[in-house]
């Protein structure tokens, strides 16, 4: 919230106070106002006031006079169910991508850790792929929520137009996605009015975001990849390093320094056979 929505926070207060309490519970000074302001002042007030409605209709807590910290757990429920599959739902919405006939409706996190889940699943490790998948959109997810942004779902379009048509039109149904941008997407001719500018400009939107993102996540790929050489060649030099300095500290030569095994101690060293080709004169 910014400074200057403190009067509309404070009417707010003031309402649900009036509302909920009782006697003296009735009436919040200016300086608790003020405190509880800051305590909200990262949140949205549209969201506060959505925290403050959810509190005053929850069964148990709407008995009393909220505080900060009652409005601020209703905000991460409120997030918690935020309309993002969990991981596991996901994972199944992701691996039909495989097939390239299918169309699957997705959100943007489910897309990018896919993204980076393929890599390993091209080299036929479907393990490995599932473990980075989880990883990968468990922290796209928390660094989405943390961040406050919605959830976005977007399409990926098989060849398939009969399959394509139902996913679309069950995404429609579900709400994940507006009926004008899947009615543009739709293979077949439908009794229904033309995309308007706004659907137009709704699915130009998504079709940029999905670029977009296509191209961070093949940035970020082929940066990790780089920062993992380089963090090898560190280790390697870093055991070599130790390796000397071994070396150097017990006398023991590396391997490789001696053409042969040395000689052991105290042993008479014998001489050289003669040249069975050498002929005496």
């Amino acid at each position: 919230m910014q400074s200057s929505e403190y009067d509309d926070f404070a009417m707010l207060l003031d309402d649900v106070y009036d509302l909920i309490g009782s006697g003296p519970n009735k009436i919040i000074t200016g300086g608790a106002k003020s405190m509880f302001f800051a305590a909200l002042a990262p949140y949205s007030l549209a969201t506060v006031r959505a925290a403050l409605g959810a509190h005053c209709v929850d069964k148990v807590r709407g008995r009393f006079t909220p505080k900060p910290a009652d409005i601020i757990e209703q905000i991460e429920l409120s997030t918690m169910n935020d309309g993002r599959p969990g991981v596991e739902e996901a994972w199944a919405i992701a691996v039909r991508s495989q097939d390239e006939a299918d169309t699957v409706v997705w959100t943007a996190e489910c897309a990018e850790a896919y993204a980076i889940a393929s890599s390993v699943m091209s080299l036929g490790d479907d393990v490995g792929a599932r473990m980075a998948f989880k990883e990968a959109y468990v922290r796209l997810v928390a660094a989405a929520r943390a961040g406050r942004r919605p959830v976005a779902w977007a399409a990926s379009i098989g060849w398939d137009a009969g399959r394509r048509d139902e996913v679309l039109k069950r995404a429609a149904v579900a709400g994940q996605l507006p009926a004008p941008t899947v009615q543009a997407l739709l293979a077949g001719p439908v009794d229904v009015e033309p995309i308007s500018d706004l659907a137009r400009d709704q699915l130009d939107a998504i079709k940029q975001q999905l670029a977009e993102g296509q191209a961070a996540r093949e940035a970020r790929i082929e940066a990790e990849h780089e920062q993992r050489l380089a963090a090898e060649a560190a280790e390697r030099a870093e055991r070599s390093r130790k390796v000397e300095e071994y070396a150097r500290r017990t006398g023991i030569p590396l391997a490789g320094t001696w053409p042969s095994a040395p000689p052991a101690p105290g042993a008479a060293q014998r001489p050289a056979p003669p040249n069975q080709n050498h002929r005496e004169q």
